[in-house]
């Protein structure tokens, strides 16, 4: 996993690549077994959007509502497959 440390204006950005947040997400929902990608849930608004009063067209806005899981059939690109970043931990048994 790696961390991205970008400096915006005065201001640090640490930030993660989509498969290390999602390898995240399989850690934090203690998941060990199947294919998983991102999934974003978007929330949409329309209405009259400009500048000013004077200059409103009909627009759409886009906040994005969560970032979650969604199982895979087949690995692509960007899946995660959870037994490989979060398998099983093996408990040994004293004697």
């Amino acid at each position: 996993m790696q961390q991205s440390n970008k400096q915006v204006g005065n201001q640090s950005l640490l930030s993660l690549e989509l498969n290390d947040l999602a390898e995240l997400l399989v850690k934090h929902h203690d998941l060990h077994e199947g294919l998983y990608n991102l999934a974003f849930e978007f929330q949409i608004a329309v209405g009259a959007i400009g500048p000013s009063p004077e200059s409103v067209l009909p627009g759409a806005m886009i906040g994005i509502k969560g970032v979650g899981l969604m199982k895979a059939d087949k690995e692509g690109p960007q899946t995660v497959d959870a037994a490989k970043v979060n398998p099983v931990k093996k408990i040994s048994r004293k004697k």
